[in-house]
């Protein structure tokens, strides 16, 4: 049931080349594909700095300074359906009060009592690549519902696992990235979704559709071909392909904006009514945020061309899950997003990550003029061949480590085998290496306390084409390790996520993992002894259960 990221993203990168050729613009140079063995040697840390104050308020008590290791108090299973994106859930499906855990597989939505018990399940035809949604979508039904893509498909279900009227909703295949937020301001959620394949119409290119609760389009929506963003010939668009959308109020009117990323190296900033949002003046030959290119160097970004593409670098948001937060400070979110890197020329795509934070007309935060870069390339650009497992995300998290310093820390997965945490002014505080292996990779983490302190760990899982080499990490705010604990088989390809199951006051760690063979687990619950419920900054893939990758 794989669609090949390799080879859609080939495919889009050489329409989208051959798109901008025709309209002049500088950037169209033809990718180079290919992936020269990487030999950077095993990576070396830092030194890592003293653990923090707590930033959170201790559970009663005062907590632990220590974090027990987790212990494994569930194993889920089914049938054959793997795992992709998708991180669990918890939810109440059957009305006993106790809530199930929900995880999103490819062709099926199962939902389990901690006993092992699978108490329901929705089949659909295709995969489910990115984070179901729990959420109050339709006031007027009774509970939640949980909203999810499939394919080209978008379902919403009441808690029971049941499609209500209306649903499902079809566009473009593939739908690899959904969030819910309240874009026109009318108290209610719209589901608002990416395409890996972008709709073309009046001279325009589209990869966002916004979706209302009754399973209409929301007008304005797609912005572009419908004229609504008042985007120019200067306006690039092309298909995303892994959880490429953040929902959020950066112009304080209490409406959520649309921040996506994209198979190159712009950006789209939408409003609730599809207008795309203006750049800044200097920006040569461009009106709109959607048409500045993101090089590196700030003055040949303004002027849209680099004097020396083969050397010059740019990002590219292919598989970039973005975040919105107020890292400055002055009351207005900001836009942040991990990008890879390459050349301008795009003939040397190995050059690690870039952490880009920007204001909404494309101007780059003070003391971010130019990316955060962690150079160094171990793997994580590309799918791995035949086996479903697919590249890294190039996901951010963003959470309040270090109290003492200010704004909250940013951090991430390099394509170096190590994480990195970043704070509020582009200065590396700490990078811990999670593997030197170009064939284990992660796909970004959660953050939550797990010994009642206030000082939140970091938490994630690594993933692998081979098995039994993938771990559960759990890592101290100062980035030190705790705890390494084996997964099984291929490991998991999803953020795990950190809550309580059984309203037990203690934390759960719920691994949603790859493999799907028969009598193989799906998903592993393990409890951390002493945790509590107070300090969850990060504590699922893209934050929260709205999948909005938004501070609040």
């Amino acid at each position: 049931m794989s669609l090949a990221r390799r080879s859609s993203r080939i495919l889009a990168s050489l329409v989208f080349a051959a798109s901008l050729a025709a309209c002049g613009d500088d950037s169209s140079a033809a990718p180079d594909m290919g992936r020269p063995p990487p030999d950077f040697g095993p990576p070396v840390d830092a030194a890592l700095p003293p653990p923090p104050s707590a930033a959170c308020e201790p559970s009663p008590g005062g907590g632990s300074a220590t974090v027990a290791a987790p212990v494994l108090r569930a194993t889920l299973s089914d049938r054959w359906h793997e795992g992709w994106l998708a991180s669990p859930v918890a939810l109440d499906v059957d009305g006993d009060g106790v809530k199930e855990i929900v995880a999103a597989r490819s062709g099926r939505v199962n939902a389990w009592k901690l006993d092992g018990t699978l108490v329901a399940s929705f089949d659909v035809d295709g995969r489910i690549w990115s984070s179901p949604i729990v959420a109050d979508l339709i006031p007027e039904h009774a509970g939640l519902e949980l909203a999810f893509a499939e394919r080209g498909n978008l379902h919403v279900l009441g808690a029971d696992l049941t499609e209500l009227p209306g649903w499902p909703f079809a566009w473009n295949d593939e739908l690899r990235s959904l969030a819910a937020g309240d874009l026109d301001g009318d108290g209610r959620l719209e589901l608002v979704a990416v395409t890996t394949n972008p709709v073309e119409g009046s001279g325009q290119r589209d990869l966002l559709i916004a979706v209302k609760d009754n399973g209409t389009i929301l007008p304005g929506f797609p912005p572009n071909t419908t004229g609504a963003s008042g985007c120019d010939d200067a306006c690039y668009q092309t298909g995303g392909y892994d959880q490429n959308v953040a929902l959020g109020d950066i112009t304080g009117d209490a409406r959520a904006e649309v921040f996506a990323t994209q198979d190159n190296a712009y950006l789209s900033l939408h409003d609730g009514t599809g207008r795309a949002f203006d750049c800044a003046p200097f920006f040569a030959g461009r009106t709109k945020f959607n048409g500045v290119r993101f090089l590196h160097d700030y003055d040949e970004a303004k002027q849209g061309w680099a004097p020396n593409e083969d050397t010059a670098l740019q990002a590219h948001f292919t598989n970039s899950a973005p975040a919105i937060a107020d890292l400055d400070g002055d009351g207005l979110r900001d836009l942040v997003v991990l990008g890879s890197v390459q050349n301008a020329a795009q003939t040397n795509r190995l050059q690690g990550v870039g952490l880009w934070a920007l204001h909404p007309d494309g101007t780059r935060l003070a003391g971010w003029e130019a990316p955060f870069h962690a150079p160094n390339y171990l793997a994580g650009l590309w799918d791995y061949d035949g086996v479903n497992v697919v590249a890294a995300t190039n996901q951010v998290s963003i959470a309040d480590l270090f109290p003492d310093s200010a704004g909250p820390e940013l951090v991430f997965a390099g394509f170096d085998g190590r994480i990195h945490c970043v704070d509020a002014r582009a200065h590396e505080l700490w990078q811990t290496t999670y593997t030197t292996s170009d064939r284990v990779l992660t796909t970004g983490v959660a953050v939550a306390d797990l010994s009642g302190d206030g000082s939140p760990e970091v938490v994630f899982a690594s993933y692998s084409p081979d098995d039994g080499v993938s771990n559960l990490f759990i890592l101290a705010a100062n980035g030190s390790e705790l705890h390494r604990v084996a997964l099984p088989g291929r490991g998991a390809m999803s953020v795990p996520t950190v809550t309580d199951v059984d309203g037990d006051g203690a934390l759960e760690v719920v691994v949603a993992l790859k493999g799907g063979a028969d009598g193989m687990p799906q998903v592993l619950v393990y409890t951390v002894p002493g945790s509590g419920t107070a300090c969850l900054p990060w504590p699922t893939g893209r934050r929260s259960d709205l999948r909005d990758g938004l501070v609040p």
